[in-house]
């Protein structure tokens, strides 16, 4: 049985407050490793036990209960970390919206199909709240919390963003020329797309209880005792700043004023370019960054941390394995503080005595 007590969560809630406030005078360092026998963390049975509990909308909730309560004794966490349950993956808000889908157990993952429908289309488009995944999220959302009892952290599900769900439904390829050719209507579905995940982000916030959940997550795996969501938009790097500006950021900026905390996720070389605009949303309270597949590694990316720490914002990266850990070092270095960093790392239960000698170097444990 998973066994994190509400002492320990209260720990790690406090210290959160404390970030989200730039008060906490460390870094935070989420520390999940998968048990020595489990092997490497991102080949484990943990994210495809999950996804199965998700998507097999022929197994009971109840039995999902069990697969999930098992899939959490293939991992441990340390430090800041602690156990989240969300329904995933990124974009499930077009499936939501009717798009099809299939589960890929052995990948994994969940592939969303591309239905290439006309803007004109996706404008109309509703929330199928009959529909069968809809109803199995709302209900896995109530039941994780009746049946963990506040040991697992409970967050809405992995929307994904605007235009991803958008470029997704309508095709990505299509979609860049119509930006040039049909503004009107890019925009006319991009605002419904948005109004649409608004609807279903205050749905399934409203069925997470406050009394009973340690505090409020998502995807990102931080915590907080106010509502919060980590907003995207990975098409963006395939346009230029001027399209951003006019196309999304009215809509990141609308996002980012009704969600109580918010943070930014900007994943690879090709959307830094975005990152002086973003920063100079206010609402918007910090930014993940991810260097991507085959970039340059964590530590030569300093303009960018000196950036988002300098613009006041706090700052999250991940940490995939022991190796990875001098990069804490480099980029505490970089910025000149401790304060207002996330490091969510993740490995292999070979490597507890590495990633423990960090959470005492920066005085986590």
């Amino acid at each position: 049985m998973l066994n994190f007590n509400k002492q320990r969560y209260d720990k790690i809630a406090g210290d959160f407050e404390l970030w989200w406030e730039h008060k906490l005078d460390r870094p935070l360092i989420q520390v999940t490793l998968t048990r020595a026998a489990a092997g490497d963390y991102g080949s484990s049975d943990y994210r495809r036990e999950i996804l199965n509990a998700c998507y097999n909308l022929e197994m009971p909730v109840c039995e999902a209960m069990e697969r999930i309560e098992e899939a959490y004794k293939n991992v441990e966490f340390f430090g800041d970390a602690f156990p989240v349950f969300y329904m995933r993956t990124t974009g499930v808000l077009g499936a939501f919206l009717g798009q099809d889908y299939k589960l890929s157990s052995e990948e994994g993952t969940v592939w969303f199909s591309n239905p290439e429908k006309e803007l004109d289309e996706i404008a109309v488009m509703k929330l199928k709240r009959e529909s069968p995944l809809y109803v199995r999220a709302m209900e896995l959302t109530r039941q994780v919390q009746e049946h963990f009892q506040g040991r697992i952290a409970v967050g809405v599900p992995d929307f994904g963003g605007i235009y991803d769900v958008l470029s997704s439904i309508r095709d990505a390829n299509e979609l860049l020329i119509e930006l040039c050719t049909d503004r009107e209507s890019v925009m006319k579905a991009a605002w419904n797309i948005y109004d649409q995940f608004k609807e279903a982000y205050q749905e399934f916030f409203r069925v997470i209880d406050p009394a009973g959940n340690p505090g409020y997550t998502s995807w990102a795996a931080m915590l907080s005792q106010k509502p919060y969501y980590v907003l995207q938009n990975d098409f963006s790097a395939m346009i230029g700043p001027q399209m951003f500006d006019d196309y999304y950021k009215p809509i990141l900026e609308k996002e980012s004023r009704f969600i109580p905390r918010v943070f930014y996720h900007l994943d690879g070389p090709d959307a830094v370019k975005h990152l002086d605009s973003i920063l100079t949303i206010d609402s918007i309270e910090g930014v993940q960054w991810v260097n991507g597949a085959g970039a340059p590694g964590l530590d030569q990316w300093p303009d960018i941390y000196k950036k988002i720490t300098g613009a006041g914002k706090l700052c999250q990266v991940f940490i995939n394995g022991a190796g990875e850990l001098h990069y804490i070092d480099d980029i505490v270095e970089i910025t000149g503080t401790e304060r207002g960093l996330c490091f969510i790392c993740s490995g292999a239960g070979k490597e507890k005595e590495q990633f423990e000698e960090y959470l005492k170097k920066y005085h986590v444990i």
